[in-house]
């Protein structure tokens, strides 16, 4: 038999601008989807403290472990080595609140609404929710597993559009409406290499060189698009972005490394660079714009409002 069951829900992600620069206090506009990660907690009367753990996907269950409480000790896994992490998490969480997990056995179930090799946000949601059912901050639970700026736990906290930098540090941040009258442009392409983040802050952080100018340049850019009213001055925005970042990390575009015959619009890279997606936009129909990216060899291919939530 069991009770007391406790439900959290987190949205993925997808940054727009910035990419890098907010860890050095640019403003990046960040979007929720409507894809994302919950998790489902239930008390159960199992006498020896355990926690059993079962994450699914849309391919169906890929991860289960069960877990000796409250040391979070391994018993049995399916995968030893995210079964290590997930102890990491979970270990940070009862550091943050020493109460957690309360007395008694657990049953928890995860479910991902997306490919986890998407990079839409399957640590972050999984942070968000674990913090919820500890508890416990949500930025401090993400500083201590993982190194990055935050903004991807900041939409799974808002479940809105945001504006987001790091200000001594400090996450900052606020809501924005965004659903531009041109969204029906606008299209998100998956390159089908997922990039692994940290390595990649790690390489920007020892090898990119950059000015204030360069953050302040960003930071306007973003509030710009926020405003934009054209599908024509977006775009230019876009390219002037892309321009921005291109001369920071010694990299082409990605329009000039993989679209270079694309002439329908503009292609632009989504947080780190070189994998995950793009942002494409296009005034062709639907079908004749997915037949394009076709030919390119992309086969994974979302519209705006597919994928974003407002």
């Amino acid at each position: 038999m069991s009770y007391q069951s406790q439900y959290y829900k987190a949205p993925g992600k997808l940054l727009i601008t910035g990419e890098y620069l907010i860890l050095e206090g640019a403003e990046g506009l960040a979007l929720p989807l409507k894809q994302g990660q919950d998790l489902t907690v239930i008390k159960t009367e199992i006498q020896n403290r355990q926690l059993v753990w079962e994450a699914f996907s849309p391919e169906g269950l890929w991860f289960s472990a069960t877990f000796a409480l409250p040391s979070f000790t391994i018993i049995n896994t399916s995968d030893k080595a995210f079964a290590q992490r997930l102890t990491g998490i979970l270990k940070a969480a009862q550091q943050l609140n020493q109460n957690f997990p309360a007395p008694g056995s657990y049953e928890v179930k995860t479910v991902l609404d997306f490919n986890p090799e998407f990079g839409f946000g399957s640590s972050s949601t999984l942070i968000a929710n674990v913090a919820r059912w500890a508890k416990a901050d949500t930025f401090e639970l993400q500083n201590l597993t993982f190194n990055g700026s935050g903004y991807d736990v900041a939409v799974a906290l808002e479940a809105k559009p945001i504006i987001y930098s790091l200000k001594q540090k400090k996450p900052v941040y606020h809501p924005v409406v965004f659903n531009p009258a041109f969204a029906n442009n606008l299209y998100f392409v998956y390159l089908g290499k997922k990039q692994r983040s940290l390595e990649e802050v790690k390489r920007f952080k020892e090898k990119a060189l950059f000015s204030p100018a360069d953050i302040d340049a960003i930071t306007a850019i973003t509030r710009e698009i926020v405003n934009c009213r054209s599908l024509q001055q977006f775009e230019s925005l876009l390219k002037e972005h892309e321009s921005i970042l291109s001369g920071i990390l010694k990299t082409p575009p990605v329009q000039q490394q993989l679209f270079t015959d694309y002439n329908a619009g503009i292609v632009k890279s989504l947080g780190a660079w070189g994998g995950d997606f793009v942002l494409v936009t296009s005034t062709k129909p639907v079908n004749e714009f997915k037949k394009e990216m076709n030919k390119f060899g992309f086969e994974t291919v979302y519209g705006f409002n597919d994928i974003v939530s407002n």
